[in-house]
């Protein structure tokens, strides 16, 4: 399974790399929560869709996501692992920042989607 996460993690990262970031909303459920740290949750993938699209806009780029654990219970997987991305910040432009990350999936029609997604 956690290949298949990985594969997951490497599509999300690949279209918000490229600026697509309206391809986003193929990978989270309808019901999709993103919780940002310190920010009230985004829900729904036209809202998540934009949150990201705001991100690209503020100059965010390089993103890489990596699975280090997964596991199944009650039909979800729990998926965690560690993130990095490069932006602006107090030290210039392109100041890599980089973190944990924990998602909960749920199967769908055409894979799994992300029904959580949180991050510090």
């Amino acid at each position: 399974m956690q290949p298949s996460i990985q594969a997951l993690a490497e599509s999300v990262a690949h279209a918000f790399n490229a600026g697509r970031t309206g391809d986003l909303a193929a990978f989270y459920a309808p019901e999709a929560r993103v919780v940002p740290p310190g920010r009230p949750a985004v829900i729904g993938p036209d809202g998540i869709c934009g949150f990201f699209s705001d991100i690209r806009a503020q100059g965010f780029r390089d993103y890489a996501i990596e699975v280090g654990d997964a596991f199944a219970r009650d039909g979800v997987w729990i998926a965690s692992g560690r993130w990095q991305l490069t932006g602006p910040g107090p030290e210039g432009p392109h100041q890599a920042f980089e973190g944990n990350w924990l998602n909960v999936l749920e199967p769908g029609e055409s894979g799994w989607r992300i029904l959580v997604h949180m991050w510090n």
